[in-house]
């Protein structure tokens, strides 16, 4: 039974880690010409191995030479447990240290140690590899783990090595198959009949024949065409499974490794992530602030740069020291894909020597910008770092963005439908245990830092408009909005959205609504409304005066400043409160159109016989083109008239004739202010 669990070797080059494989599996993984003629491992190498409890694990064999140091991180990069290959004839060795490293940083927690070659080693040497390797593993992710002296050449200790690899399978619960399908691809080949094939480590989630794919970052989109498993032919496959895809509608020319094969919209190409750094206690120094490193994440090997997050003087000069970790961005040079808690591996650029790695929070992370900025997303990944969970994962999301839909949180989420809706539900049930508002029947969130910024750029609008303006009641939601910066705490809002947030403001007592002509507007809570004092009055009585007196000869906001000998600021504010009173209009050119030349102009509409056109209105009111063409396309905005063609239609024929009669005879005593029928 072909069981979701790889173990890994690790170790110095000549140690006998293919051999140890070969002798426990009976597969030789050195399948290139190279690699036999030479005598040492160059590519990955993979095996099945069959326990003796009915269980089928997979063996992945890593180059042990410093100049594959690339192949060993993509080849551990996927294991459970590994075995620490050390040749009980020549002791630890420095790419045994540096494996160790990589094995630590990659979150390998359990494993063995193999003393191979006993069979060169007296009683002596033997006792001494032993010692040195228990020293080494002090305080490793292999401290305490069993030392087992080895020979592939006679087969002693290969029966125990194998009993105790079957020990930490049944110790260790199999991997989850939550999350959207990702395979990080480390092997490509063009098989005929068949065409494209990948191999890999099932990182998260599972896939089945049939499904459509996409391979990232060039985005290519596929199908599953068959799944291999050690040469056996499934139908489906889950996660920590070393897995073979035959893919359809993908050429080889599409795919290499570093690249990943993922559940389709599931995943999106980054080159801004969010981790956590942990810099290696042996390191000869630290990462400083924006330090070109080579970043091995998965089967990925990319050059980045390493962006601290939280620094003061101090660690801006001399960033991360050895034996610390700290909250990072690595901003890739290229874009890759990777995946939420996937753990990574850096390098000095030159010299190509460990330093460190650590786990990634955000894939697809917002790029810090200020002070500020850096430490809430800081912060953000201190607290996933403490509980990584899905709930967690979708709450930092938002955190990051600053507010985001369900449909944008799936996006970004990197699961499957199923753990996306449990952790979503979760999320809504009790969104301010994670710093986040809902909105929108808790089908969106927003950080609270994000809100909070909204509203003190609300509160600042509405203050310097009661200023300017004492006598108006507010401003609706849509002026708020077309007021408001691009961006906030971090968040761009929807009109939406921000309609949803002001309620919100409005239950909170944070602004006052009031309702005005049928609008809703909005006042600081701390802002009193100001009544016209007489003066203001008699301006603004003026003006309607002389706006009437104009008639249809619309006027603009200059000539009326100039025949009133008013200032602009008084013209803008005057106007502003007849706007509000729904005496005066500014439309198309800057016209100012009042509700008593509205009227007159929808009862002369009415009563004119044939179309209804720019020309026939023109004439009719002896105006210019562009006035007429300004008016009627602001009754078009209002909904009083329809344009079909280039004729209009009143809207209120579609009542019926004793409806529009009815209609004529109100506007007839509104502009003649006759009163009702009794």
């Amino acid at each position: 039974m072909e069981y979701p669990f790889i173990f890994g070797t690790a170790g110095h080059i000549d140690h006998g880690k293919t051999a140890l494989v070969r002798a426990m599996t009976g597969v030789d993984c050195d399948r290139l010409e190279e690699e036999k003629r030479r005598g040492i491992t160059i590519e990955l190498g993979f095996a099945p191995l069959n326990l003796t409890n009915g269980k089928t694990v997979s063996i992945v064999d890593v180059p042990g030479h410093e100049r594959f140091i690339r192949q060993m991180a993509a080849g551990a990069a996927g294991v459970d447990a590994a075995i620490l290959v050390i040749a009980a004839s020549e002791g630890v060795m420095p790419q045994t240290r540096e494996h160790l490293d990589i094995l630590n940083l990659l979150g390998v927690r359990f494993g063995l140690v193999a003393l191979t070659k006993k069979d060169l080693a007296d009683d002596e040497t033997l006792e001494l590899a032993t010692a040195e390797a228990a020293e080494l593993t002090r305080g490793t992710c292999l401290d305490g783990a069993p030392v087992i002296p080895v020979s592939s050449v006679t087969g002693e200790g290969v029966s125990r090595v194998v009993a105790e690899i079957e020990k930490i399978v049944d110790k260790l619960p199999p991997r989850t198959g939550a999350g959207a399908f990702f395979l990080p691809v480390d092997r490509v080949f063009s098989k005929k009949g068949f065409g494209s094939v990948v191999t890999g480590t099932s990182y998260q989630g599972s896939i089945s024949e049939g499904d459509e794919v996409h391979i990232l970052p060039g985005g290519a989109a596929g199908r599953v065409r068959s799944l291999q498993t050690h040469g056996t032919k499934t139908s489906s496959v889950t996660a920590g499974q070393r897995v073979a895809v035959n893919l359809s509608a993908v050429s080889p020319e599409q795919l290499e490794r570093g690249c990943a094969v993922c559940a389709k919209g599931a995943f999106i190409a980054t080159d801004c992530i969010s981790a956590w750094l942990r810099i290696l206690p042996s390191a000869h120094e630290g990462v400083t602030h924006w330090q070109r490193v080579r970043l091995h994440v998965g089967t990925a090997d990319v050059v980045a740069r390493i962006s601290l997050l939280r620094m003061n003087a101090d660690e801006k000069k001399a960033g991360i020291r050895p034996g610390n970790g700290g909250p990072v961005q690595i901003l890739s040079e290229s874009n890759i894909a990777v995946a939420a808690g996937q753990r990574f591996v850096i390098r000095f650029y030159s010299p190509l020597v460990t330093i460190g790695g650590g786990r990634i929070m955000l894939p697809n992370a917002e790029l810090a910008r200020g002070r500020a900025d850096r430490e809430a997303k800081a912060k953000i990944v201190e607290d996933l770092a403490a509980s990584f969970s899905p709930v967690s994962l979708l709450a930092a999301l938002v955190r990051d963005r600053g507010a985001l839909s369900a449909l944008g949180l799936f996006e970004l989420s990197q699961m499957d439908k199923n753990t996306f809706s449990e952790s979503l539900c979760a999320l809504s049930a009790a969104p301010d245990t994670y710093g986040l508002l809902g909105f929108g029947d808790s089908r969106s969130f927003i950080a609270g830092e994000a809100f909070d910024a909204i509203v003190r750029s609300v509160l600042r609008i509405l203050r310097e408009f009661h200023a300017t303006y004492p006598e108006l009641a507010g401003l609706d939601a849509e002026k708020l909005y077309a007021a408001l910066d691009g961006v906030h705490g971090g968040c761009r809002i929807t009109g939406g959205d921000f309609k949803a947030l002001v309620g919100i403001m409005a239950v909170r007592n944070v602004i006052t609504p009031i309702a005005i002509r049928g609008k809703t507007c909005y006042r600081a809570a701390d802002c009193r409304e100001t009544p016209p004092d007489g003066r203001f009055m008699n301006m603004a009585g003026r003006i309607r005066d002389e706006v009437a007196a104009a008639g249809f000869s619309l006027l603009k906001l200059p000539e009326l400043e100039k025949k009133l000998g008013v200032s602009p600021a008084d013209m803008k504010r005057a106007a502003a409160y007849l706007r509000e009173q729904d005496d005066l209009r500014m439309i198309e050119g800057g016209l100012l159109f009042s509700r008593q030349m509205r009227d007159k102009l929808l009862k002369t509409l009415a009563s004119m016989n044939g179309d209804i056109t720019v020309a026939s209105v023109r004439d009719s009111l002896g105006v210019g083109r562009k006035q007429t063409s300004a008016m009627l396309e602001f009754l078009d905005s209002q909904g009083l008239t329809q344009r079909v063609g280039d004729t209009r239609i009143l809207a209120e024929y579609a009542f019926g004739f004793a409806e529009r009669s009815s209609f004529l005879r109100k506007l007839d005593r509104e502009v003649t202010q006759e009163p009702e029928d009794k």
